[in-house]
Parts: C-alpha cells; structure tokens; sequence
C-alpha cells in the first residue's frame, strides 16, 4: 500500500511539474518581445508604400535607447528618403543595392570624437534596436555593412560631407516587404558552452 501511494505521489508530481512546464512554456510562446526577436528577418524586396513619419520616429527613438559604454551615446544616424542618394548609395556600396528600391534607410554611423574605443558596439546595439522595431512595425529591413571598408567609408563620408570623426558602420535599407519572408531558425545546442570550452 505504502508502495503504491509513493508511487501514485510520484506520478502527480511529474503531471503537475509537466503542467507547469508546459503553461511557463505558453506564457513564453505568448511573450510579444521574444515573438519580436524571433521573428526577425533580413528583408530585401519592398513595395512602393512610404513609410510614415511616426513609424521613422518610432525607429529612431528606440534606436537611441540602445546601451552605450559609459552612456556616452556615439551614435549619428543619417536618414535618407531622397531616391537619387539612395541610387548613389546602392552605386557605393553594392552589398546594399536594394536601397534602389526602398523608400528609406538609415545609416548609423558612429563619432569616434565621442567613444574612439566603443563606438562600433555602441552602434551595433543601435543597429539591433533599429531591426527589432522595423519588425515589430510590419516592416522589413536588412543590415549591409560598410565599415571596416576603407573604399565604402571614405565614399559615404564624402557623399554626405561626414566630418572625419564620423565613421559609417552600415546602412540599413528599410521599407514595407514586397514579400513575405520566413525568419530562419538559427538556434544551435552546439554554440552553448557551460563553465567551460567543449565541443
């Protein structure tokens, strides 16, 4: 008798544990900014739809809310709607051709004057942000790299009159998808490393 309650205790005890697994497990699948995170994909092909006005502010102030080293905040952030740059900034920077058919993008550039040893992780954050609300927006975005680039980044700066502080990281075209893209799985168990190196 003693047995069989041990073991019917037991048994309740995994159907509740599994109960509560599966409802954190629910409550997580419901969490809007992991769903953001996850969802995220690099968008190349966009309509003709501008982007409003609200939707560009709404990028650029959480863009600004990345962490920075020390605060010190070394971030410029050029926006261009303009289609004859944008044509020229798909000239300079081939990997980001599809700026001749967005209607917007920013570049991010950081000011070495301001940060000189953190401004590309600084940017880096900021560039995350600015992907992460591009899709939580309905918008799509892709992230085309210009530094450390010598050729693009003197380009840029001559292009826009950048002081020579101010060093492009990327530039990110953006704009409403043309089609729907699928986000890719990229979790691996094997890039997990706990307490120490193994393979």
């Amino acid at each position: 008798m003693k047995k069989l309650l041990f073991v019917l205790a037991i048994s309740f005890c995994c159907v509740v544990s599994s109960f509560c697994a599966d409802k954190s497990a629910t409550k997580l699948k419901n969490n809007s900014v992991v769903d953001n995170i996850l969802n995220r994909k690099s968008v190349r092909k966009y309509s003709d739809k501008k982007v409003e006005q609200e939707k560009i502010d709404i990028i650029l102030k959480c863009a600004m809310a990345a962490p920075s080293a020390m605060n010190k905040q070394p971030w410029e952030l050029l926006v261009v709607n303009d289609k004859e740059i944008l044509e020229q900034l798909a000239s300079i920077v081939p990997n980001a051709s599809y700026c001749r058919t967005c209607q917007l993008a920013i570049i991010v550039c950081g000011n070495k004057s301001v940060s000189e040893k953190f401004w590309i992780q600084d940017c880096c954050a900021v560039t995350e942000n600015i992907l992460l609300t591009v899709e939580s927006l309905k918008l799509g975005a892709v992230w085309c790299a210009v530094f450390p680039d010598d050729n693009k980044v003197k380009q840029i700066q001559e292009l826009f009159k950048l002081p020579e502080d101010v060093i492009p990281l990327n530039v990110i075209p953006m704009g409403y998808p043309l089609v729907k893209e699928n986000p890719k799985d990229k979790y691996s168990s094997k890039k997990i490393h706990l307490n120490k190196w193994e393979q």
